[in-house]
This record gives C-alpha cells, structure tokens and sequence, in this order.
C-alpha cells in the first residue's frame, strides 16, 4: 500500500501533463510543424519538437504582453480594448464572466470579497464550500428582505464551474481555510485535507 500511495500521485501527475501536452500538441504543435524545416520533424511526424517551439512561442507571447501591459501605455490600450470587447453583444456575455473568474482564482487577493465559506446546499441536512464573491446587492436584499451575499460552490473536478448562490448573511458559516486550500478539497473530491488543517488535528489529538 505504501508503493500505491507513492505512485498513484505520481502516475497521476504525469498523466494530467501529457494530456496537457497533447493538446497543446494538437493546437500548437502541428500548425507550427508546418512553418518548420523538414530536418526538424521527427521521421514518423510526430511533429514534437515543432509543439516544444510552439510552447516557447506561447510562453514567450505572454511574456511579452505582460511587459506591455505593464506599461502606463499597455495599461492604457489594454482598458481600451477592454471597453471595446464589452461593447460587443455576443462577445461581452462571454468575456465579461470569464475575465472575474480567472480574476478571481488566479488573484483572489486581488478580489474585494473571496472568504471561505459554508453554505447549506443541496439540502438543509448537507454543506458545500463556496467563495463570498459579493455582498449588500441592493435589489437582492430588497427583494428578499435581508442582507445578503453572493456565495460561488465550485463544482468537483472542474472548479471553474460551478453555481452562483445568493444566501442571506446570518446563514453563510466562515471557514479558516485559503482559497487554495479549499480549491485542492473541491478538485480532489474531499481527499487531499490541507497540510496545515492536517498538522493541527495531529497536534490536537496527541
């Protein structure tokens, strides 16, 4: 058993890299295996080492916007392009949602609100870890007679879906956990407990 719990996250590991790999193989790697000489194509065109250069292309690409966009006048372009692509009516119902939750789990100290809480979801009887993302929505609380917050649960495996709940505040529970603490629980189903969580129910019980 020892040998499984050592190799099972490795193998696991090495097989959430290579289906990463194969798409950027299949997206990145064939399109540029065409811009290549042919002495750099692998004889069975596996195309290879035309996805490690389209790898270095994409990592490069962001670097390099991420130096522009750092600029007074990247910061400026950059928010302008931004007002552009919300003024779009099929584009904007996209971009707009997509941009807060990359905001929002990438930087979640970026966030105004982005405590670990427990909400009573499905039922009355079970709890769900969510994410305070707003709260005091006038019309909300108008509407339902409280104060109110907006609490996202992420679902399980994919944390980047999930259900927006509007929860009144007295029943939102805080938890003493990060985000991405909470995240590893949300991913991994409830099995990885945070080390730190870990550490002090050990300490706890000796």
């Amino acid at each position: 058993m020892t040998g499984i719990a050592f190799v099972a996250p490795l193998a696991l590991t090495i097989f959430i890299f290579g289906y990463l790999f194969q798409l950027l193989h299949n997206w990145i790697g064939r399109p540029v295996s065409k811009l290549l000489p042919e002495t750099l194509i692998a004889p069975d065109g596996s195309a290879w080492i035309a996805s490690l250069v389209g790898l270095l292309l994409l990592i490069g690409c962001i670097l390099i916007v991420g130096a522009i966009v750092s600029t007074v006048l990247g910061r400026r372009l950059a928010a302008f392009s931004e007002r552009v692509l919300l003024q779009l009516p099929l584009i904007r119902t996209v971009y707009a949602p997509a941009k807060q939750i990359v905001e929002f789990f990438v930087n979640p100290s970026a966030m105004q609100f982005g405590a670990v809480v427990l909400v009573r979801y499905p039922h009355p009887n079970s709890y769900a870890i969510g994410f305070i993302t707003g709260r005091n929505v006038e019309q909300l609380d108008n509407a339902t007679g409280k104060r109110t917050v907006n609490v996202f649960v992420p679902f399980t495996p994919t944390p980047v879906t999930g259900i927006m709940l509007v929860v009144p505040e007295d029943e939102v529970i805080p938890v003493d956990l990060t985000v991405e603490e909470a995240l590893k629980m949300v991913v991994s189903g409830g099995v990885v407990t945070p080390l730190r969580v870990l550490a002090e129910t050990r300490e706890g019980e000796a």
